[in-house]
C-alpha cells in the first residue's frame, strides 16, 4: 500500500501547486490608454503605478491607475494619467521601479547602458546604480531591459535581454542557444555585492525564416529573497499570420547558492499570445511587477505588453495579471 501511496500524494501535491497559479485573461483599454510602447511597470502602492516607454519623446515615465478585483486579481480598469519628464531624450528606458523609502523610482536604458533615479515629478536626482564595467560589453538594443527592486531585502536587481557579447552568442532564427545571462544585484548604497549566471531557454521555432527574439525582459524580486525572471521568446513570421510570443516565468533563489554560480530555475507558469486566422490576442510582455497581495495571501503580478505605438492598427496594449 505504501508504494503506491506515496507516489500518489505526491502528484496530489503538485496538483495542488499548480492550482494555486491563476493567469487571468489579458485586457487593453483603448479609451483609456493611448497607444504606446510600454516596456516596464512597477506598483506605487494602492492603485497606482509606473510604466516606461521606451520610445517616448522623452526620457520619464507614465503615471497609471489600474484596478484589480482583490479576490482573483483580474484586471478591471487602467487609466494613463500623466507623463512625468525630465524633458531630456528617451535613452531608449525599458526597466523601471520604485523604491519606498526614499519614494524615488529607477529606470534602465538601453541606450546608455545606466540605472538612473527619478523623483515622482519626472526631475534627476544625480544619482545612478554604479554598474560594473562587464556590462559596456553588451549587444546594440539587447541591453538592460529587466530591472526590480525589493522594500524587505533592500535589493535591487538587473541584467541584460541577451548574453554579453563576451559571454556568448545571442539566439536568433538560424542561431537557436540559450542567452548566458549575468543578474547583478545592488544594496542601497547603489553598489554591486553580488552576480550571479542564469541561462535561459533556447528558441523553440523551427526553420529560418522570419525573426525570433529570445531574452529575459522582466525580473521581481519577492519578499522571500526569490526572483521571478520573466523569459519570452518573439517569433514573427514573414507576413505576420503565424507569429506568437512564448512568455514563461521562472523562479530562483540566490540564497540556495554562492556569489557566481549558476541559478537553477524553476517553471511558476507559461502561456502564448498569437497573430493567426482566429486569434489575435498577440502580446509582446516586456513589463512586470509584483502588486498587491489577494485576500486569500497569494502574490499579483502585473504585466505589460508593448505593442510598437500599436503597430500598424494590428496589435493592442495589453495588460495581464497573474497569481500565485
Amino acid at each position: 500500500m505504501r508504494i503506491r501511496f506515496i507516489p500518489f500524494f505526491l502528484l496530489l501535491s503538485v496538483q495542488l501547486m499548480a492550482q494555486q497559479v491563476e493567469l487571468n485573461r489579458q485586457r487593453h483599454f483603448p479609451n483609456t490608454v493611448p497607444a504606446g510602447n510600454y516596456s516596464g511597470i512597477t506598483w506605487l502602492g494602492g492603485n497606482r503605478y509606473a510604466v516606461a516607454n521606451d520610445k517616448s519623446p522623452t526620457a520619464g515615465f507614465h503615471l497609471m491607475t489600474i484596478l484589480t478585483d482583490s479576490v482573483s486579481g483580474k484586471i478591471l480598469d487602467v487609466r494613463a494619467e500623466v507623463f512625468m519628464t525630465s524633458n531630456l531624450p528617451n535613452r531608449d528606458e525599458e526597466g523601471i521601479c520604485y523604491v519606498p523609502h526614499t519614494h524615488t523610482l529607477f529606470v534602465s536604458g538601453e541606450g546608455d547602458g545606466k540605472i538612473i533615479e527619478y523623483a515622482l515629478d519626472g526631475r534627476l536626482t544625480g544619482r545612478k546604480l554604479s554598474i560594473p564595467n562587464v556590462f559596456r560589453d553588451t549587444n546594440s538594443n539587447r541591453g538592460f531591459e529587466a530591472l526590480t527592486y525589493n522594500a524587505v531585502t533592500h535589493r535591487f536587481w538587473t541584467t541584460t535581454e541577451n548574453s554579453l557579447k563576451s559571454d556568448g552568442e545571442k539566439p536568433d532564427i538560424q542561431h537557436k542557444v540559450a542567452n548566458r545571462l549575468r543578474f547583478q544585484c545592488f544594496n542601497d548604497d547603489l553598489q554591486p555585492v553580488a552576480q550571479y549566471w542564469y541561462t535561459t531557454d533556447s528558441p523553440s521555432v523551427k526553420g529560418v525564416k522570419g525573426t525570433t527574439t529570445l531574452g529575459a525582459s522582466g525580473l521581481v524580486a519577492l519578499d522571500d529573497g526569490r526572483l521571478v525572471v520573466l523569459e519570452r521568446e518573439v517569433r514573427k513570421t514573414t507576413k505576420g499570420i503565424g507569429s506568437f510570443v512564448q512568455v514563461k516565468l521562472y523562479l530562483v533563489d540566490p540564497s540556495k547558492h554562492q556569489q557566481g554560480e549558476q541559478l537553477q530555475k524553476q517553471l511558476l507558469t507559461s502561456f502564448r499570445t498569437r497573430m493567426n486566422l482566429t486569434k489575435r490576442n498577440f502580446a509582446n510582455f516586456e513589463g512586470i511587477c509584483a502588486g498587491p497581495r489577494l485576500t486569500d495571501g497569494r502574490q499579483l503580478l502585473i504585466l505589460v505588453a508593448d505593442s510598437q505605438n500599436q503597430y500598424k492598427g494590428r496589435l493592442k496594449d495589453w495588460f495581464k495579471t497573474i497569481a500565485f
